[in-house]
This record gives structure tokens, sequence and C-alpha cells, in this order.
């Protein structure tokens, strides 16, 4: 029997609220809440902070101040904004994407102004991620082919990085780093300036989705089945693996926070977990607010105080996060 199986077991028949390696998994109610209103919304992106919600229904994109409590201006109709499955922040904030995945159009986030659009051709983007400042653009394809876009020079790029669809993409603070997984099962730390690869590893079946920090030195990625590891990218190794006794979890977002200590995941099933890198405990689980039958948390984000989530309800929550085990 194998020590993953062994250790599955185990955890099997933990209590709820203990994680496999025994500490106490924090959860409370939400803090706060605003509801952006009652659309079912199609893709969703907050800013690191929280401090804006870009939100998507099939006609429409919106861009919300969740300070302000108001749309910082007219909802974006036309330019590409119908059918939209792919949003995000760059993490300055003042820039943002949407895509169909058959078109990239970049916005001025101050203005609500298109910067820039790019036609995918006859590929088909699978994700997309941005740098910091919104320089740098990468779209991963189902082809296993991964596009490079200098947004302010116009300037592209196309590397043939995997064999088969490259399911996530996740991209380093200066753009200069690319952390990509695919359905041939390898994740790959790859340069966005030639394609090379600096670090791969192969997964035990396909890899749904990637994490990278704003470093590009530590990467997580999860696969369609048992694996769920923290790659010390910088070493080329692994580092942790996360603790769970369940098989097939999704996240539909995640990303490093207090200084790459934690992992923040969002799940298609209503769930916000919170990791320990350093061993991959579970320390902290909370559960949106479900207004219909199958409520997503398509975004999360930490102000440094609290926790966020945004659902496919369009419904922002604030959590706390105070035990013992984040230490």
């Amino acid at each position: 029997m194998t020590s993953k199986l062994l250790k599955s077991l185990s955890c099997l028949f933990a209590l709820s609220l203990v994680g496999c390696g025994g500490g106490e998994v924090y959860t409370a109610p939400a803090k706060d809440e605003f509801a952006h209103g009652d659309e079912l919304l199609s893709a969703a992106a907050l800013t690191e902070d929280a401090s804006h919600s870009l939100l998507a229904t099939e006609s429409k994109v919106c861009v919300w101040d969740n300070q302000l409590k108001a749309r910082l201006y007219d909802c974006i109709t036309g330019q590409g904004a119908e059918h939209i499955e792919l949003a995000g922040f760059s993490a300055n904030k003042s820039r943002f994407y949407i895509s169909n995945r058959l078109s990239v159009t970049l916005f001025d986030t101050r203005t609500g102004r298109s910067i820039g659009s790019w036609l995918t051709g006859q590929e088909i983007a699978r994700d997309i991620a941005i740098s910091a400042s919104g320089d740098t653009l990468v779209i991963a394809y189902r082809s296993g082919k991964a596009e490079v876009i200098n947004t302010r020079t116009g300037d592209t790029k196309c590397f043939d990085i995997h064999r088969l669809d490259i399911n996530s993409v996740a991209l380093s603070a200066d753009g200069l780093w690319a952390f990509t997984g695919s359905s041939d099962k390898y994740v790959k730390l790859w340069s966005t300036s030639d394609g090379s690869t600096r670090f791969e590893q192969r997964l035990a079946t396909r890899v749904n989705r990637v994490t990278l920090n704003k470093a590009g030195t530590l990467g997580f990625a999860i696969d369609s089945v048992d694996d769920r590891i923290f790659f010390d990218l910088a070493n080329k190794k692994e580092l942790a693996e996360v603790a769970s006794y369940s098989n097939f979890i999704e996240f539909t977002a995640s990303q490093f926070i207090n200084q790459d200590k934690w992992l923040l995941t969002g799940s298609p099933k209503m769930k916000m977990r919170l990791y320990r890198v350093a061993d991959g405990e579970l320390i902290a689980e909370y559960e949106a607010k479900q207004q219909r039958q199958r409520t997503s948390v398509l975004s999360v984000a930490y102000d440094g105080t609290q926790l966020y989530s945004e659902t496919s309800d369009g419904l922002l929550q604030a959590w706390p996060f105070e035990p013992k085990s984040s230490k």
C-alpha cells in the first residue's frame, strides 16, 4: 500500500474540522458582504486587495469600486464584451483583460477604455495571465502553444510549450517567467523571452491548475485526481503536498498570500480554503452563501487583514482569519 494511500485513509477518519496533520481548521461566518447585482456571472476577478471587482455576464462587463460600492463607469458592452469566460486585473490595478477565448481585449481600469485587442486566430484560449504592470500577457492555448504579448509595443511571440492542452498559466510579477500545467501531465516553468524551460515535473494525471508567486520561485499544481504539490522552483524540487483525503478537488481560483506562507483557493462548490505552504496543511475553510443551485467561488483575495471571495452570483464576502495555526 502506497504512502499516499495510507495518508488518505488516515485522513478519512479525521474529524471534519481537524486537518490531516492534526491541526485545527479555522472556520467562521462572513464578517461582511456586498451584492453586486442579481445576474449570474460567466467570469469574475478581484484585485489582489479586493478593492475592485471585475464582473462579466453574457452581455456586459462591469468594474466596481468595492470601497465606494459603486461602478467606476458604465458597464462595457460590445468591444468583445459578450460571452466572456476569462478575466483578470494586473497586480497594480492599472489594467484588466477580458476574453471569450477567441479574442482578448485589454482595458485601462481607470477609464474603461480599450488599450488593445488580439485575436487568437485558429487557436482556442484555455487560460490567460497578466504581469503586475499589465505590460505582458500570456495566452495559453488548447494546442499546447503559448503566446506572449507585449501590450505596449504589440509585439508577440509564440512558443510550443506542451504536447497537449495548456489548462492553466500563471505569470511572475515581472512577466519574465510563466508556469503552465497541461493535459500532457507536465508542469513547466519557462522563459517568456525565448520559451526555454527552467523546470518541469510530471504529475500523475492531467494538470488542471497552477499558481506562481510574484518572484517566480514558488509554484503550486493540482492534477485531475490527487496530486496537489508545492514546488520550490528556485531549487527545482518538491516542497510539500496538500494534506487531504479527497480525490478530484477542483480549484477555480488560487493565489499565494502573506509573503508566500499561505495558498488561498476558491472552488466550484462554494468553498474557500487556506493552506499552509510549508507542510500543505489545511488551516482555514469557509463556505460562501448559496443563492443558486450551483454557486462557485470565482475569485479570491487578501488585503493583509481579511480574506475575500467573489462568487458566480456576484456576491463579495469578507472573512476573518485569526487562528494560531497561521503562524
